[in-house]
């Protein structure tokens, strides 16, 4: 026969080791592997086929397989060390063998089938048997029995059968196998046959109480295929031989033994029903070949019992196993993709109505979630068992079937082809199989599969883990771009809220929307464990988001009701995984995740390992996790040393890190000698508990950034407690041009006083980075008191930063209005950001602040275009410029520059709406404007309508020939609408009760009682049309202004197009003039 060659070359062994083998290898060679054949996920040892005698044969007569080793690498890289899977060179396979399903060569675990002898040509054993109850012979005969390569025959004596074969001698237990004549083969009549061995479905045993063993043969007992079982007691010293040559003449010389044969109606119907879970051959690759075990199968099996570990016993002592209806009689075992199929044998063989019944009956089991797999081959039984949703059960199976050899060697290539994606995440089955069974079943390399879709790998890790896929609804895939959001159904947003949402995530960065539907809960460990494994491996995604997705509790051990300890996931082991399995990741989102520190450290350690196999990173959030060890962040520092010359953004800030660890992170970036240029555009190190920074290793991070290509871009130091000599280091930085590309610095909540704030701004100006943006809320700038002259002074000069914000800063009233003062004067100031302020005095701001916020807007000088004046409201605390905010707008009407401002949650009422229409009339620089959250009614949102219009509208009529034409965002009220239609249909409500009761009274009374309840039923009439109208004219109202600003904006991009168009005639015609010239 013809040899095959199959080469493989393993990656993960240390040693060298080059071996070509032809024949089995010995226990030395076999030494030289791990020890523990259930972790050999690499090599197939090969062996020759058992000849008749029992004997091994690697001779070229026989189908021998030859495998190749080449040499393994000592070399400790990353792949060497992370990749379990053999590579299986494509010139090994198959030619025209199917696609899409990874081969995996199985031929060595098969006994070959020896199809040189004729039928009933060879003697394989013989002897007397004792018949049974329920046996097909006459009760209590005994009769000599013999068994050949295709049948099982039956004499009255062993001296009966001496004379069918002539004076030859009959076999017996102590001679070998005999060969038969033509004429002896030709003596053996129809009444002498008992059964073919093609129609065996399985060999068992039974032991019944008080007697010997009996052989219990399951078979077909026609073409028919209705099954039917044989019982025989052999002597007990005979026993053994019995079983063993029984199960070898079915697995040697009856090929078609408990196999479906092609083309029948019963193999078309279970194909049907396993739906697209089959996995289909072509034509020229048979069912029985070795290699489409790696396909799966289907398999004639008896089904003998079914047991349920881990339920608990009824009181009465009885266990609530029940009896499954396919228990105790011939099945059918069809493996599939992701599923193994048990079906009626009976199915597609009877009339439609029979088979819909039998359809009730399909159990299906995913293949991941086998759990262990028993066959001692002492008969054709085996176990399978299979965990359940709840993880402590286990349902354990027990079938017998002359293919079970086949059957088991189906599963076990099944489970690599799925689990060989998760080397290190899934446990292996275990495997109570013999020397040859239990032998590792090599599986190809990564890049040797098709790609198969993050779709199909989740859709696999939901079978296997028995996870609903409807829980991962939240996943948005876009693109090399995938964001988890929580789990659940995703919700869809109203035009309407979904252009507010994005109005108010455009404003000021402090802005969150509103409308956003959120879902509470959060995955499980075993939906996020289905998660994380869906995305091993998969080189589609460049940026994954993990973004306020919990792990907090997925790494808690818990104990369930039945007092079961459930442990955590170990997410170490899972982002490394992840991280590894993704070469292609280039920005990995895990903002506030609440990550442990060794989950850190893992992930610092999977990307310095990473690096040498193709990871880039660009960027890397971990704001919000947990990262106190200093020998995890450690370990992060060392992996930031690998991509210091790839990182655009690095984000590490509310992660619990000491001092010594911002040093390392930031010794990081100058490390590393290998890097030119760095690329870092942003950099937070904000809230963390202690800022104890060496001063020296900043000096050298600021300083290598500015000899950078492209520098530092976004610095963010909030929430740390700035020590006095790394802020003086950090003045002298930003003074140098070198920082001229930084574009926005955060020093919140860092201890500032006024002084040092100043001299920041200071520095700022020397260093001659106007643009830069200045994010200074927090801090105590006033202390209670007046600013320093020092503050003051460089407020009111324009030779600092362009953007200031002072969000949540409290002020005292006097520093306040010093603040826009001196900000009046400043003519480089283009963003003010004064969301939730609040004043040391705990109230609102005075008439008289409100008003040189006002002089502020209206200076000459002032060249400001964006402010942002949002309220917070806590329980705790109130922090806004207040209901006197109103007396600013006067300002805004003789503002030049200002094009975006941000009024939301200040409580300014309609007194205030009024203000703001009359300023919107005369200014003609704003663009967007947001007051929701005011306490504004229907009067004064048509006061706001009015200011579009000339000479106002119907409601509110005005003289003024002025009206607005530019703002064209207008971000909807909806929680100053929702709160008025709330309170005008709450009082349609108490109108009908009212409207209920009085038509009650007015029923029961007469004269000038009924009169008096008329009138009052038509007053309460009256106040509820009157509700309604006001609901009514509210919407008119907010759907005006909607219409005005809408028609603003088409004018103004008229005019930008025909700007555009003039400007592209003027190049147009330059160019012409350019060319008339030459």
């Amino acid at each position: 026969m013809q040899h095959t060659s199959l080469s493989l070359e393993l990656e993960y062994l240390k040693p060298a080791i080059s071996l070509t083998m032809d024949s089995p290898l010995t226990s030395r060679t076999k030494s030289l592997f791990d020890p523990d054949p259930r972790r050999q996920n690499n090599l197939a040892l090969s062996s020759g086929p058992i000849t008749p005698n029992g004997t091994s044969s690697g001779g070229p007569d026989v189908r021998s397989r030859a495998f190749s080793l080449s040499t393994i690498s000592t070399d400790d890289s990353v792949t060497s060390r992370n990749s379990l899977a053999p590579r299986l060179h494509s010139d090994t396979i198959t030619e025209g063998f199917y696609q899409g399903q990874p081969h995996v060569p199985v031929e060595s675990f098969l006994m070959p089938t020896q199809e040189q002898f004729l039928p009933d040509s060879l003697i394989l054993h013989g002897g007397t048997a004792i018949h049974s109850e329920g046996g097909l012979f006459k009760k209590d005969a005994k009769e000599y029995l013999m068994l050949t390569n295709s049948s099982l025959l039956k004499f009255k004596t062993m001296e009966k059968a001496s004379k069918v074969f002539g004076n030859q001698s009959v076999w017996s237990s102590s001679s070998g196998h005999q060969m038969l004549t033509p004429q002896q083969t030709s003596a053996i009549s129809k009444d002498h046959r008992l059964l073919a061995l093609n129609s065996i479905v399985g060999i068992h045993t039974m032991h019944p109480i008080g007697g010997d063993a009996q052989v219990v043969i399951e078979y077909l007992v026609s073409i028919s295929s209705q099954p039917a079982t044989m019982h025989f007691t052999p002597p007990a010293d005979q026993l053994t031989g019995w079983l063993r040559q029984l199960r070898q003449g079915c697995n040697y010389h009856a090929s078609q033994a408990a196999m479906i044969a092609k083309g029948t109606r019963q193999r078309q119907w279970i194909q049907e029903k396993m739906l697209d879970d089959y996995i289909s051959l072509p034509a020229n690759v048979a069912e029985n070949h070795p290699t489409a075990l790696g396909a799966g199968g289907m398999w004639r099996v008896y089904f003998k019992s079914q047991k349920i570990k881990g339920v608990p016993v009824l009181e009465n002592g009885a266990a609530t196993d029940v009896k499954v209806p396919l228990e105790g009689k011939v099945v059918v075992i069809a493996i599939g993709n992701s599923f193994v199929h048990i079906l009626p044998h009976n199915l597609g063989n009877g009339s439609s109505k029979d088979d819909m019944k039998d359809e009730r009956l399909i159990l299906q089991y995913p293949i991941l979630t086998i759990r262990s797999i028993v066959y001692k081959e002492k008969d054709d039984t085996f176990t399978m068992s299979f965990g359940t949703t709840l993880r402590q059960r286990t349902v354990q199976m027990t079938f017998a079937s002359a293919r079970a050899r086949e059957i088991i060697i189906a599963l076990r290539a099944r489970v690599e082809s799925l689990r060989w994606l998760y080397p290190l995440g899934r446990k292996g089955i275990d495997l109570t199989l013999s020397e040859i069974l239990s032998r590792p079943i090599p599986v190809p390399s990564k890049e040797y599969l098709p790609d198969l879709g993050f779709e199909d790998l989740l859709r696999a890790e939901c079978f296997a883990m028995n996870v609903d896929r409807k829980v991962f609804s939240n996943v948005r895939v876009d693109g090399f771009v995938i964001s988890i959001d929580k789990p659940g159904d995703s919700t869809s947003l109203s035009s309407n809220t979904t252009a507010a949402a994005a109005a108010a995530t455009a404003s000021s960065p402090s802005t969150t929307s509103t409308t956003t539907t959120t879902t509470t809960r959060d995955y499980s460990v075993d939906e996020m464990k289905v998660l994380l494994r869906a995305l091993r491996f998969n080189t589609t995604f460049k940026e994954i988001s993990f973004s306020d997705i919990s792990f907090h509790n997925l790494q808690r051990s818990k104990t369930l009701k039945d007092g079961t300890l459930r442990y955590g996931l170990r997410l170490d082991q899972e982002f490394y995984e992840l991280i590894m399995g993704n070469p292609q990741i280039r920005v990995l989102s895990l903002h506030n995740c609440r990550l442990d520190t060794s989950t850190i450290g893992s992930i610092g350690r999977a990307i310095r390992d990473g690096y040498p196999a193709g990871l880039r990173l660009e960027v890397l959030d971990l704001h919000g996790n947990h990262a106190s060890d200093g020998a995890d962040v450690m370990t992060l520092a060392k992996g930031i040393v690998k991509h210091a010359g790839t990182l655009h953004r690095l984000d590490v800030g509310n992660c619990q890190i000491t001092g010594d660890g911002i040093n390392q992170i930031m010794h990081a970036f100058v490390a590393n000698p290998d890097v030119a240029s760095h690329t870092l555009e942003f950099f937070g190190i904000h809230a963390n508990p202690e800022s104890k920074v060496n001063s020296f290793i900043l000096d050298m991070f600021l300083k290598h950034s500015m000899r950078l290509e492209i520098t530092l871009k976004r610095l963010d130091l909030s929430g740390m407690a700035v020590h006095p000599t790394t802020l003086d280091q950090l003045i002298s930085w930003l003074s140098t041009p070198g920082c001229e590309s930084l574009e926005q610095i955060k020093v919140e909540g860092c201890g500032m006083d006024g002084g040092q704030f100043a001299n920041l701004l200071e520095a700022i100006g020397q260093g001659g980075n106007s643009n830069i943006e200045v994010l200074a809320g927090r801090n105590l700038l006033s202390d209670g008191g007046d600013l320093t002259q020092g503050l003051v002074s460089v407020l009111a000069s324009g030779e600092t930063a362009s953007s200031l914000g002072f969000r949540q800063t409290c002020w005292s009233e006097s520093a306040l209005r010093q603040l826009f003062v001196a900000l009046s004067q400043n003519y480089t100031l283009k963003k003010l950001d004064l969301s939730s302020v609040s004043l040391a005095s705990g109230r609102d701001p005075d008439v008289e602040t409100c008003k040189l916020l006002g002089h502020m807007l209206s200076s000459p000088a002032s060249r400001l275009e964006e402010l942002y004046l949002r309220g917070e409201e806590t329980v705790e605390l109130t922090s806004r410029m207040g209901r006197n905010l109103w007396r600013s707008f006067e300002g805004l009407s003789h503002s030049r520059y200002l094009s975006r401002l941000d009024l939301r949650r200040n409580r300014f009422q309609d007194e205030g709406a009024l203000a703001l229409a009359e300023a919107l009339r005369v200014n003609q620089s704003l663009i967007w404007l947001d007051m929701d959250e005011n306490d504004v009614t229907t009067e004064g949102f048509n006061a706001i309508l009015s200011a579009f219009h000339q000479g106002g509208t119907d409601q509110v009529p005005t003289s003024s020939r002025y009206y607005n034409s530019t703002l064209s965002c207008f971000v909807l009220p909806i929680k100053d609408m929702d709160k008025q239609t709330k309170e005008l249909k709450e009082s349609m409500l108490e109108t009908y009760k009212a409207e209920q009761e009085i038509r009650f009274l007015l029923g029961n009374s007469t004269g000038k009682d009924s009169r008096e309840w008329k009138e009052r039923l038509s007053q309460v009439i009256r106040t509820r049309n009157q509700s309604a109208d006001a609901i009514g004219r509210l919407d008119r109202a907010i759907q005006g202004i909607t219409s005005a600003v809408d028609r603003n904006k088409a004018a103004m991009d008229a005019v930008i197009r025909d700007r555009e168009r003039r400007r592209e005639r003027e190049r147009e015609h330059d160019q012409f003039l350019r060319e008339h010239r030459r």
